[in-house]
């Protein structure tokens, strides 16, 4: 019966691992997306003898789930043309205010203007630090320090309008991801820290693409298979261990 539970717990983690992969083969094209890796780690042992010179024999109940990793290097970049879009390179987020009034944090930088020129993401969240931008913006220009300026109708000197607010994480693994390309701070990753030291520099009309490798991937979907195949296959020979053993008790 031992083997049969072991086995579905391997069987479990594989499945866990395939569904991972598929998760990151479907967002090679979302912007910034950030692939993710399951850790696992061994259950309770126990003990089955002890030896007559004092050595343990211990049997392990199997694997678990410890948790999803977000792997958080850097996408390839690529150019826009868009004044709007920015990539990040280094290892900031930008932060933009959530619908629940919260801060969440971003790499995906493909900003538009709402109704009243304020910049906002793709799905309409105010970017942190109110930046409007006028109608009458004839040019417009992020530094590599985030600031934002533009040069209005009229005048010849630009105009700073805002700056981007960039943060950095001592723990970037440990921010919880809550979707839409938005991750919000634990204990584990630790409070956002401004960027003083200019870690992270704004590229302006270019956005980062997704660091999936899709090759790697379907090498770890390949390992994955295999490593459910070999369980499935522990459970089957349990079970005719199983029926041997009921059938000697007839």
């Amino acid at each position: 019966m031992r083997a049969l539970y072991v086995a579905a717990s391997g069987m479990s983690a594989q499945q866990t691992r395939i569904d991972t992969v598929a998760n990151n083969l479907a967002n090679t094209s979302t912007t910034a997306f950030k692939k993710s890796r399951g850790a696992f780690q061994d259950t309770f042992y126990q003990e089955l003898a002890t030896g007559s010179r004092g050595t343990r024999a211990d049997l392990g109940g199997g694997v678990q789930l410890a948790g999803l990793e977000k792997d958080h290097t850097m996408g390839s970049m690529r150019e826009t043309g868009n004044p709007l879009d920015v990539a990040l390179e280094g290892p900031g987020m930008i932060t933009v205010v959530g619908v629940d009034g919260r801060d969440y944090y971003t790499r995906d930088g493909a900003f538009r203007l709402d109704s009243e020129g304020q910049l906002v993401t793709a799905a309409g969240l105010h970017v942190a630090g109110d930046i409007v931008i006028p109608e009458d913006t004839e040019t417009l220009s992020i530094a590599q320090d985030g600031t934002v300026s533009a040069v209005i109708a009229g005048d010849t000197q630009p105009t700073v309008l805002g700056q981007l607010e960039i943060v950095t994480f001592t723990n970037p693994s440990g921010l919880q991801a809550e979707g839409g390309n938005l991750y919000s701070a634990t204990v584990s990753s630790g409070d956002a820290v401004l960027d003083y030291d200019n870690q992270t520099l704004v590229n302006q009309a270019q956005l980062e693409g997704s660091n999936v490798d899709v090759a790697e991937e379907l090498i770890e979907l390949v390992m994955a298979q295999r490593s459910y195949e070999l369980n499935s296959k522990v459970v089957q020979a349990a079970d005719e261990a199983m029926q041997v053993a009921t059938n000697l008790r007839r």
